[in-house]
């Protein structure tokens, strides 16, 4: 009776814990993105902007592309891609893979090293 009073207990726990990973690590995440030079305009595909160095809050589960320009640069384009995270992943259950909450971004942080006009002439 003991063990069958256990496994209820385990069950129902582990059915608890469906959802931790959205509820501790949440759906949205901090990424920064650097650049060489810094002062690059940078637009992602999502729609948001800033200028490097930035910190952008965004959906974890969503692929980022994102367009770097400077004047006297090249522009550059990188990504950002969704992994699944250790902790997301132990801590996750059916839902956590809806919300998103078991990725994480990577690279993060991000630097690119644009190719500049004053870099080619030093050379």
């Amino acid at each position: 009776m003991r063990c069958k009073a256990f496994g209820v207990a385990v069950s129902i726990a582990l059915i608890g814990l469906t959802g931790c990973a959205t509820m501790i690590r949440g759906t949205e995440q901090q990424v920064s993105i650097n650049t060489i030079p810094v002062g690059a305009q940078v637009q992602l595909s999502n729609g948001m902007s800033c200028v490097s160095p930035c910190t952008l809050t965004v959906p974890r589960n969503q692929s980022l592309t994102m367009t770097i320009t400077r004047e006297g640069c090249a522009p550059q384009t990188a990504s950002m891609v969704p992994v699944l995270a250790g902790a997301g992943v132990i801590l996750g259950g059916l839902i956590d893979y809806g919300t998103g909450a078991v990725y994480d971004l990577q690279p993060n942080p991000l630097t690119v090293t644009l190719i500049c006009r004053d870099t080619l002439t030093a050379r």
